[in-house]
């Protein structure tokens, strides 16, 4: 206990300090919420990919799965991606895991995508009304609400012609229809990677076709994003420079909402000559996912995407299991042989997923005044009970050689006045947990002050939030 106070203790004074006044009040804040200016609306949140396979065979299963879901419920993914894949119709064991997977999914309140993995154009097309019995089942007998669904994961890096992709969406469009379901399911194309498809189709290409051919049948779109831990300037690269300014090319009423079903942080793939299975390690040869500084990287990611505008996130992944014979863990909860420890990123995505439910409201825009620190990012939720949570961190903290344990001011303005804001930390202690740090208040001028360690990440809500176990 006397380790947590002392790395708390900044922030407690910080807190302290604005609640009594005692701290003098800068006449500007550096950063002002503007309620009213939303860059998205009806958010679908933070969340991730569920392991089909978890509950099948080829997992082992693992031991205590109910400690699993608990686990994930706790969590309260707002968003969750599940595959289906073409073995679920060889293997009945694989069948059932991928249905269980997705009622966990719905009973943690999730909007749920279900992505056909891959297969063949001739296989596809033959089989789609196949899929669309399988979905059906899902929302008439398996008590799931509605759900996204995605064809082909990944297909820019296939040989996957366009047309092709289009047709196959065409075919499952209409089975759907002959089950009467069609009005319960949202189409989302894409999840593209950013290199040019072996066909030479540029991402550019694809997001065109999708506006010009396909604006009839797809709700959203969708595109994956990975970089190496010591390269965190793709973050900037890939989001903005390539897939916003993309959008921003394809005529408004052609373009559609888009999320980012796949990211996540890569370490070195060898260490001391030796193999490493995915993501690969830390300098010091920890693997990347039990690491503070991949969590801190991917919530860099998670805040930069949301002031950006995209409309919600599935980080890859969620829960440790075989999709297939391969082998990588980029699981938030390590494996079940281990008793399903928590990792830093499962920490990490709690604090953004607590402080923006309920699901559906909006990003809106946060000021930046002229002398504000370039390397700090904040962004805002206004929830549809116009609760507000500002969600920051310093980019700094992320790059080699920058990080400290050195206290970051923030100071945050555009608040409802004289209301006590709830503060939530991550990694306050340097080992990845989730703090419950205490209250700020508004005061008249609707601005709060406080310090978070330049490897921490912050949440500043006026909502109700479940306490923290």
């Amino acid at each position: 206990m006397k380790g947590l106070v002392t790395a708390l203790a900044p922030i407690l004074a910080a807190a302290v300090a604005s609640s009594a006044g005692a701290a003098p009040t800068p006449a500007q804040p550096e950063f002002t919420v503007v309620p009213g200016q939303a860059i998205v609306g009806s958010f679908s949140g933070f969340g991730g990919q569920m392991n089909q396979h978890v509950y099948a065979d080829i997992s082992g299963p693992p031991p205590d799965l109910p400690g699993l879901e608990t686990k994930l419920l706790a969590l309260q993914p707002q968003f969750v991606r599940v595959f289906f894949n073409t073995t679920e119709w060889t293997f009945a064991d694989r069948l059932a895991s991928f249905v269980r997977t997705v009622q966990l999914a719905q009973r943690t309140g999730a909007q749920i995508d279900i992505t056909w993995q891959g297969s063949t154009f001739p296989f596809a097309a033959a089989n789609m009304g196949r899929f669309a019995d399988v979905l059906a089942d899902l929302l008439q007998n398996r008590g799931v609400d509605s759900l996204w669904v995605t064809l082909f994961n990944e297909p820019n890096s296939t040989q996957l012609t366009l047309p092709q992709y289009e047709q196959v969406y065409r075919l499952l469009d209409s089975a759907l229809r002959t089950h009467g379901v069609r009005d319960r399911v949202h189409f989302m194309g894409g999840d593209l990677v950013g290199t040019e498809s072996p066909r030479g189709q540029t991402q550019t290409d694809w997001f065109t076709y999708m506006a010009n051919h396909m604006s009839d049948l797809l709700d959203a779109w969708s595109v994956h994003v990975y970089w190496n831990f010591w390269e965190p300037d793709k973050i900037e690269r890939r989001l903005d420079t390539e897939v916003r300014a993309i959008f921003a090319a394809i005529p408004a009423d052609l373009r559609r909402p888009v999320y980012v079903t796949e990211f996540g942080v890569r370490g070195l793939p060898t260490i001391e000559g030796e193999q490493n299975f995915q993501p690969g390690v830390w300098l010091d040869g920890t693997p990347m996912t039990r690491t503070t500084e991949a969590a801190f990287q991917q919530a860099w990611f998670m805040i930069r995407s949301a002031a950006l505008g995209f409309s919600g996130l599935s980080e890859w992944d969620l829960d440790a299991g075989k999709y297939d014979n391969g082998t990588q863990d980029y699981s938030a909860v390590g494996p079940g042989i281990s008793g399903w420890p928590l990792r830093p990123a499962y920490n990490l995505l709690r604090l953004l997923t607590l402080t923006t439910q309920p699901r559906g409201g909006d990003i809106v825009e946060v000021a930046s005044a002229a002398d504000a620190d370039p390397a700090k990012l904040l962004a805002a939720y206004v929830s549809p009970a116009n609760d507000i949570t500002v969600l920051g961190l310093d980019t700094d903290g992320g790059r080699l050689g920058t990080a400290s344990n050195d206290p970051i001011p923030y100071s945050v303005g555009g608040l409802p006045a004289n209301k006590l804001f709830p503060l939530l930390v991550w990694n306050a202690d340097g080992k990845g947990a989730l703090s419950d740090v205490g209250f700020l208040d508004s005061g008249p001028t609707g601005m709060v002050q406080l310090s978070v360690p330049m490897n921490g990440v912050f949440a500043l809500t006026d909502a109700g939030l479940p306490p923290l176990r």
